[in-house]
């Protein structure tokens, strides 16, 4: 590894790169972001300016609208304070909040950026390793994925979950990737572990739908649905079944699956299902469920419905209900 100051260096210039290709607010949060980086290498060698450039960065920060990754740029900078020496392992931690903030909203490059200056500072995380190494497959590098996989695998000892979903993200990259994914989920039911299957039947799902095999994609994320235990993931798969649903023509299944959405998500992913149940109740004439689901804020996402109408004898609707239904009581039992 590069010594931190170089990292820091070639991360801060990343992300000045893509502020100057980049207009509008895109372009002034990577140019924040390498000025809080460049406070943090001068803080690391505690050079003349220091805590001038820090103050401006944090102005730059504050500048910023609310949320995560303002928190997160702020937390980098809480870092600097004090007069004793800047523990660079300090760093990793917010670091891969920060790239999964920028993962979240599509900005792949600024995440890759991060999560390299990550690697330097904690070069024996585990958990780094594998964050970088799905940003890579995200940006179409497969082999350097690959060898952040393994090194994650390597990290963990080869036995533990990083290296199982180290073993997921081989098996996505992989030449045949619905057979390495499906081998992948079975070692992870054989070792107990429930959320790896689930990672890997849900990238099943996205491999299964490329391939128009929309049956097998929705047995997948129903399965994944029942095996997540946080909360968050399983909204995030009811999205993606009321997807393939839809795709299928089938928008009395959909509505089931963004009940769950509703039931189990986050803010956002709630505000997200009611805007859908809105839009499909609207589409099939039920005057009810569109009042019902009604609402008078405005989405952050907006709703579309493009869906062939299915006959009702041939809707998932009673099965899907079906898994609503045990998914409720399997969450009662539970607790």
């Amino acid at each position: 590894m590069p010594p931190i100051s170089h990292s820091i260096l070639a991360a801060a210039g990343a992300l000045q790169r893509i502020s100057d290709t980049s207009s509008g607010e895109r372009g002034r949060r990577a140019a924040t972001g390498a000025l809080v980086l460049r406070a943090v290498e001068r803080a690391l060698e505690r050079g003349e300016g220091s805590a001038f450039l820090a103050a401006r960065a944090l102005a730059g920060v504050d500048g910023l609208p609310g949320g995560v990754e303002r928190s997160l740029l702020r937390r980098l900078l809480l870092l600097l304070e004090g007069d004793g020496p800047v523990a660079a392992e300090r760093l990793a931690g917010p670091l891969v909040g920060y790239a999964c903030e920028l993962e979240a909203t599509k900005r792949l490059d600024e995440a890759d950026a991060a999560l390299a200056l990550a690697r330097s500072a904690a070069p024996g995380d585990a958990g780094v390793a594998l964050h970088a190494g799905r940003v890579a497959r995200k940006r179409g590098d497969r082999e350097r994925a690959l060898d952040l996989y393994r090194a994650a695998r390597d990290l963990d000892g080869g036995e533990g979950t990083i290296a199982r979903l180290a073993d997921v993200g081989e098996a996505v990259v992989a030449a045949a990737p619905e057979a390495a994914l499906t081998r992948a989920a079975r070692r992870a039911l054989r070792c107990g572990d429930a959320e790896t299957a689930a990672v890997a039947l849900e990238e099943r799902a996205r491999v299964r739908r490329r391939a128009g095999n929309r049956r097998g994609a929705a047995r997948d994320l129903c399965l994944a649905a029942v095996r997540f235990t946080d909360a968050v993931d399983r909204a995030r798969v009811a999205h993606e079944l009321a997807d393939v649903t839809i795709a299928a023509g089938d928008p009395l299944a959909a509505r089931e699956a963004l009940l769950v959405a509703l039931e189990w998500g986050d803010a956002p992913q709630r505000e997200h299902a009611r805007a859908r149940l809105h839009t499909l109740a609207r589409d099939l004439g039920d005057q009810v469920g569109a009042r019902r689901w009604r609402s008078s804020a405005c989405p952050s996402l907006t709703s579309l419905s493009l869906y062939r109408g299915a006959p009702a004898s041939t809707s998932a609707a009673p099965r899907l209900a079906r898994w609503r239904e045990a998914l409720g009581a399997r969450e009662a039992a539970a607790s």
